[in-house]
């Protein structure tokens, strides 16, 4: 396929390596459609243009995307953050910052549970899609995600809806990554199954439970990633060896029940050594099978680091290239210092 400026680095006269906006997103976490926001609303992170008005960045805009996000990882607005990066201004904003910190999210996963509780989709997807558009995933995950799905656990546990609004919080999200299946024309950068354990009479409602609002969370992650989902549901675990020389996958994910026992688990290793390509172990009760914890992920980032991937690729051609790009400006220093002592 034939590469356009959009999708290529490119190197100045000077030797000063500019990259593309995707580059830029693999590499720091905060994709496409965020840093053009943080543009365009805030005056954020400005890049250089190509002739056709395609973004480059320079080992600048990058340095000042991981300040923002440290800023961010404190619970810091991205409205408030401009100032911040002032460095006159950052002893006296840090205490307040500390303190609004906490009432930003908080007050998110108060709003997202209203909206739940009331079905009520407009103000749902509003909260999401503005938690998405500005902040990265990551962070959104970490702030947001986790805390509310783990507090709504708790929350529903004794209410007599609590099917209701777990299967209209599961469409609602779903029809959500699924909307975003083309990944606004970019392309995708793997493919992943994911299937969830059966044991039939011997599942837990409340293990069950736990595992969607997970799935739930990982098929986002997922989406975010830009990485292609076959969603198998749920399966036993004998059942697996029949995908093999059928599924053409980068790995299948494998979301366990709680409280597998020992016969359990050496049926699961039987079942692994037959498969032809990765598996691996992720979810709440992934670390309860301390037989199989060669093949546990603790997180998408631990998973993609173990997976050749295309998405592990990517991710690492940008660190060579701002590895280069910090090379040239430390070059870059090294001569400027040297110009100021003859001067």
């Amino acid at each position: 396929m034939k590469q356009t400026i959009e999708n290529t680095a490119h190197t100045e006269p000077n030797g000063e390596i500019l990259l593309p906006i995707g580059e830029v997103s693999a590499l720091t976490g905060v994709n496409a459609v965020t840093l053009r926001a943080w543009q365009r609303r805030f005056g954020l992170v400005i890049p250089a243009r190509t002739p056709k008005g395609h973004r480059l960045y320079t080992s600048e805009n990058i340095q000042e995307i991981h300040e923002i996000n440290a800023w961010l990882a404190k619970g810091v607005a991205i409205s408030k953050v401009k100032p911040l990066l002032m460095s006159a201004a950052k002893s006296s904003f840090t205490e307040i910052v500390q303190t609004q910190a906490i009432d930003l999210w908080c007050e998110q996963v108060t709003t997202l549970n209203t909206a739940l509780f009331d079905f009520n989709q407009h103000k749902l997807q509003q909260i999401l899609d503005d938690a998405f558009g500005l902040y990265p995933f990551q962070l959104v995950k970490e702030k947001l995600l986790q805390p509310w799905l783990n507090q709504l656990e708790d929350l529903v546990n004794e209410r007599l809806d609590t099917e209701l609004i777990i299967a209209w919080l599961k469409s609602e999200l779903l029809n959500r990554v699924g909307g975003r299946h083309a990944f606004n024309g970019q392309a995708v950068t793997a493919r992943i199954a994911v299937v969830s354990l059966s044991r039939g009479v011997h599942t837990s409602l409340n293990s069950t439970r736990t595992n969607i609002l997970f799935s739930l969370l990982l098929s986002l992650e997922l989406a975010s990633l830009r990485v292609s989902v076959i969603d198998l549901g749920e399966q036993a675990m004998g059942s697996l060896p029949l995908l093999r020389g059928r599924l053409n996958v980068d790995a299948l994910l494998i979301i366990p029940d709680s409280n597998h026992s020992g016969s359990e688990q050496t049926e699961m290793l039987t079942v692994l050594e037959q498969m032809t390509f990765p598996c691996w172990f992720m979810g709440p009760f992934a670390p309860t099978l301390s037989s199989l914890s060669a093949f546990f992920a603790s997180s998408m980032t631990d998973l993609i680091g173990k997976m050749p991937s295309r998405l592990a690729g990517k991710v690492n051609r940008s660190r060579k290239r701002s590895g280069k790009m910090n090379t040239v400006n430390q070059s870059e220093q090294i001569n400027s210092e040297k110009n100021n002592d003859i001067s």
